[in-house]
């Protein structure tokens, strides 16, 4: 497929606005030595790398996004920056949206912690929840209930560190102990929200929560889950994933809140690409 001048202008456009962005979230964090210009570097090659064009020649950008850190450093930028995955997250909407951009899913931008990586060391990497070109013509279509035939190797990954797999018709998730999945934030319900199978999927249904349930950053009574969706359930991050052979091998089982585990602090390596960013030192003291 030819690549002509007005593509190659798209992608200056777009690797400018990239840049922006990185530059307008970390560029004024104060008292963090924030990698900015190496971050603004590795995001524009991941998302320029991770372009795809159809054979009836429309390109699709990725549609997911992770900035993955230390935790004490997703700490401190948090605690200055609380809304950073969702104003991140609208601006990369923006960009893709204004430069003609499609994408698979709606874009989303997640902030993953992984205590193996180095202080200030940030990795960043880029994918697609699915192949474009197989994309489906139309969205949002109502969910119809049909054989409970059970998603193959459906899971969910919990904050990043255990999965947990989906087998049942109905799992029920929230804070009291009589759930499936147990997840112990305050802010979490006694009963927040549900995996329903339909038709051979999950759909995720809030039980009308006080924080309420989130699917890519936005707020939903039900939503039929694709691999690669972030449900956010007050502050606890969900990944739904389908793979027939099972959830990936290195991610340690989920055990409930209660129960102890000396795997519980491991973290999915998911696909992480370690990036020659140069870090600025840790600050003494």
């Amino acid at each position: 497929m030819p690549y002509n001048q007005g593509m190659e202008d798209r992608f200056r456009l777009l690797e400018k606005d990239l840049r922006r962005l990185v530059e307008a979230t970390f560029g004024h964090v104060p008292d963090l030595p924030f990698p900015v210009d190496a971050v603004s570097e590795q995001m524009v090659q991941e998302v320029a790398n991770a372009i795809k064009r159809t054979e009836d020649g429309k390109e699709f950008a990725p549609d997911q996004l992770t900035l993955s850190m230390h935790p004490t450093d997703a700490d401190s930028i948090l605690k200055v920056m609380p809304r950073l995955q969702l104003d991140v997250t609208s601006r990369l909407r923006e960009i893709l949206g204004r430069l003609g951009y499609q994408t698979v899913r709606e874009p989303h931008v997640t902030l993953a912690t992984d205590p193996t990586v180095a202080r200030w060391e940030v990795r960043v990497f880029a994918w697609h929840s699915s192949n474009p070109a197989q994309a489906p013509s139309a969205t949002g279509q109502a969910v119809e209930a049909g054989a409970d035939r059970p998603a193959r190797g459906a899971f969910v990954i919990v904050e990043g560190k255990r999965h947990f797999p989906l087998t049942k018709p109905v799992i029920s998730v929230g804070r009291r102990h009589d759930n499936d999945l147990i997840l112990s934030d305050p802010h979490v319900s006694r009963r927040h929200a549900e995996f329903r199978l339909l038709a051979g999927t999950y759909i995720i249904v809030d039980l009308g929560s006080t924080s309420g349930t989130y699917v890519n950053g936005r707020q939903i009574t039900q939503h039929l889950l694709e691999p690669g969706d972030v449900i956010s359930i007050a502050t606890v991050q969900l990944i739904y994933g389908e793979d027939a052979g099972g959830p990936p091998g290195q991610t340690s089982p989920y055990a409930p809140p209660y129960q102890s585990s000396p795997d519980r602090d491991l973290i999915t390596p998911h696909y992480l690409k370690k990036l020659n960013i140069k870090t600025k030192p840790e600050p003494k003291g």
